[in-house]
C-alpha cells in the first residue's frame, strides 16, 4: 500500500470553498448571502436567476487566502492541527444577452487553487481529519448560469462543475529492482442548478435556489503483482474527492434608502451521504466473499444554516463606497465520534465584513473589493465508547479568510 499512499499523499479535498465562505468578495463580506441580490458574476454560483439584472458586461478577478488555526486536545495534551494555507484564484464574467421586455444574461464564475485541480486521500481511521472544513476549502469550483427576467419575475438555470479522478497503479519487479507506473485522468462531475427571484416592490426582493448533489469521485486500480515471495492481490482504491449535498437557499432582502438588509437560510441534505471511502478489494462475480466490506456510513444529519447581512452605500464624490457585514451559523452535520473513526467537525459561527470602492465611470470603470471573514469553531468533545477506540478528543479553533478583488465594467 506504500505506492497507493504515495499517490494520495495530498491533503483531502472534500468539496468547494464557495459553500463555506461565499462565492466571491461581496458574498463573502455578507457571510455567504446573495441569493436574492444582483452580485454580477458571483450570482452564477449563488442564484442564476439574478444574472438577468445588471445591464453591463463585467469582469471580476480575486485572490483568497484562508488560514486555519485548529487545536486538538488528546490525553490532556493540546497541539495545533497541522494544515497549510488554503488559497484560491477567482475569475468571473457576466454578459447581458438581451434587453427589452425580456432581459437575459449569462454568467460564469470559477475559483481554483493555484497549484492543483483535484486532490484526494484515504487516511487511517484513527487519524484526526476535518473533512467538512479543511478539505472543502481546497478544490476547483466552477459555475455557469443563464438568467431571464420578465417584469418582476426572474428565472435561471445553471450548472456547477468539479473534477473527478480516475487512474491506475502498477508495480513490477525486474532484475531485482522494483518499478512503478501511475496513470490518472480527470473527468467532469457536475450538478444542475435552478433559481428564481421575485421583485416584491416596497417589500424588497426574494430569491430561491436549488442545487442537486454535487459529487466528484476518485477511482484508482492497483494491478495484481508479485514482489519476490509476496503476492499482492488486485486492489481498488475508491472514494469521494469532493461532495456537496442537495442544497436549498431561500433569502429576502430589502432596501431602506442607502441601507440594505438581508435575511436568509440554507438547507443541506447531508443524511443521504454514504461516506468518503469505498471497499478496498472488490470481488469478481465468481467469488462474492473475497472482498473487504464497505465502511459504515458516517451518519450525517440534515442541517439548516441561517444568516443575516447588511450593506450601506456611502456617496463620497467622485467615488462610491459600499460597506458590508454579515453573520451565519453553520451547524455541523457530523455526529460525535465515539468509535475508532476521527472525522472531526464542529458548529461554526461566521462573522464577515468588507467593502467595495467604485471609481467614476469617466475616470475608470473599476471597482475594488475586499472582504474578511472569521469563523469560530464551537468547542466540541468526542468521548469514545471504549478504550480500544482511543482517548477522548476535544477540538476548537478558528478560520481567518481574507480576499481582495477587482471588477471592471466593459
Amino acid at each position: 500500500m506504500g505506492v497507493v499512499g504515495g499517490v494520495f499523499a495530498s491533503p483531502v479535498a472534500r468539496a468547494t470553498p464557495a459553500e463555506i465562505f461565499g462565492a466571491g468578495p461581496r458574498s463573502i463580506a455578507l457571510a455567504g448571502s446573495g441569493t436574492s441580490l444582483e452580485l454580477g458574476p458571483e450570482s452564477a454560483l449563488l442564484n442564476p436567476a439574478t444574472l438577468a439584472g445588471p445591464g453591463d458586461k463585467q469582469l471580476e478577478l480575486g485572490f483568497r487566502v484562508s488560514r486555519f488555526s485548529l487545536d486538538l486536545e488528546r490525553s490532556g495534551v493540546t497541539e495545533p492541527y497541522p494544515v497549510g494555507l488554503s488559497r484560491g484564484l477567482m475569475i468571473g464574467v457576466l454578459a447581458p444577452l438581451s434587453r427589452g421586455r425580456v432581459c437575459t444574461g449569462f454568467g460564469l464564475f470559477a475559483e481554483t487553487p493555484p497549484d492543483f485541480v483535484v486532490r484526494a486521500s484515504i487516511p487511517f481511521d484513527d487519524t484526526p481529519t476535518f473533512p467538512l472544513l479543511v478539505g472543502r476549502a481546497q478544490a476547483l469550483d466552477l459555475g455557469a448560469g443563464l438568467g431571464a427576467r420578465l417584469g418582476p419575475i426572474s428565472l435561471g438555470v445553471g450548472v456547477r462543475a468539479l473534477a473527478a479522478l480516475s487512474g491506475s497503479v502498477s508495480v513490477a519487479e525486474e532484475g531485482g529492482a522494483t518499478s512503478t507506473g501511475v496513470g490518472t485522468r480527470l473527468l467532469p462531475a457536475w450538478a444542475p442548478v435552478v433559481g428564481a427571484a421575485l421583485d416584491l416592490g416596497e417589500l424588497g426582493r426574494a430569491g430561491l435556489a436549488l442545487r442537486s448533489v454535487l459529487r466528484a469521485d476518485f477511482d484508482v486500480d492497483v494491478a495484481a503483482t508479485t514482489l519476490g515471495p509476496i503476492g499482492i492481490a488486485p486492489l481498488n482504491v475508491e472514494g469521494v474527492a469532493a461532495y456537496e449535498p442537495l442544497r436549498v437557499d431561500l433569502e429576502l432582502s430589502r432596501d431602506f434608502g442607502a441601507l440594505s438588509l438581508v435575511l436568509g437560510a440554507r438547507y443541506e441534505r447531508w443524511s443521504a451521504f454514504d461516506g468518503w471511502v469505498g471497499p478496498t478489494i472488490e470481488c469478481p462475480a465468481s467469488r462474492p466473499r473475497c472482498g473487504t466490506p464497505p465502511p459504515p456510513p458516517p451518519d450525517y444529519s440534515d442541517v439548516v444554516s441561517p444568516r443575516v447581512g447588511a450593506s450601506y452605500r456611502f456617496t463620497l464624490r467622485p467615488v462610491a463606497l459600499t460597506a458590508r457585514a454579515g453573520y451565519t451559523l453553520a451547524p455541523t452535520p457530523a455526529p460525535e465520534q465515539r468509535g475508532p473513526k476521527n472525522e472531526l467537525d464542529a458548529t461554526r459561527h461566521g462573522v464577515a465584513a468588507g467593502y467595495s470602492l467604485e471609481l467614476p465611470a469617466w475616470l475608470l470603470p473599476l471597482r475594488l473589493d475586499a472582504a474578511f471573514r472569521f469563523d469560530l469553531l464551537a468547542p466540541r468533545t468526542h468521548v469514545k465508547r471504549d478504550a480500544a477506540s482511543g482517548p477522548p478528543l476535544r477540538t476548537s479553533g478558528s478560520v481567518q479568510t481574507i480576499l481582495f478583488g477587482a471588477g471592471v465594467k466593459l
